[in-house]
């Protein structure tokens, strides 16, 4: 059983601290986009596709808790609020292009979103709460389907069906959301 890097549910996050392993395995929990901008620059993420996951969830889990402040945030106030989150996040690890590339992404939704006169704060948070959750469970998959393309290309060249396969890195489902890159093409020979 591979180690999850990232375990997330609405409005709770917590990511294993890659800066104890390999001797200790301990969750942090992530309360919001502080924390997580904490845990990717003091380096306790790794891998850029999780960076990348733990950035946007991070927003999403201060997002979750908007509720408990009141609600108080109009829509502009809250398109303000994500935007300024989004630029601050980057900045834990500006060399980090997933991340980047994220919340780009996010950003553009957000004002698609936000240019819509029936929209309001409520729904656009509603909005990028899900949108930000739709970008975890495709980084999973995006994982198994490269670990299942790999594997079964390696698999039509091998002779007689067995491979051995050599790694140099072994940071799989750690640098990920979910099954592993590279790695995730060995976890798929194995499955």
């Amino acid at each position: 059983m591979a180690l999850e890097a990232i375990r997330y549910r609405r409005g709770r996050l917590h990511i294993l601290d890659q800066l104890l392993l390999p001797h200790t395995t301990r969750y942090q929990e992530i309360r919001g986009v502080q924390e997580g901008w904490e845990a990717i620059r003091g380096m306790k993420v790794r891998g850029a596709p999780a960076i990348a996951v733990v950035g946007c969830l991070s927003l999403a889990v201060e997002l979750e808790r908007e509720p408990e402040r009141g609600a108080s945030r109009g829509k502009q106030e809250m398109v303000t609020f994500v935007l300024d989150a989004l630029g601050f996040l980057v900045t834990a690890r500006p060399t980090a292009v997933n991340l980047a590339r994220a919340a780009g992404e996010l950003n553009s939704f957000l004002s698609l979103e936000a240019a819509r006169p029936e929209t309001s704060a409520e729904s656009l948070r509603e909005s990028l709460l899900c949108r930000i959750e739709a970008m975890l469970e495709k980084d999973v998959q995006d994982n198994l389907k490269i670990g299942k393309h790999g594997a079964d290309h390696i698999l039509a060249g091998a002779k007689g069906g067995k491979v051995r396969i050599l790694t140099h890195c072994n940071t799989g489902s750690l640098a990920t959301a979910g099954h592993g890159t590279a790695l995730g093409v060995i976890r798929s020979l194995h499955a």
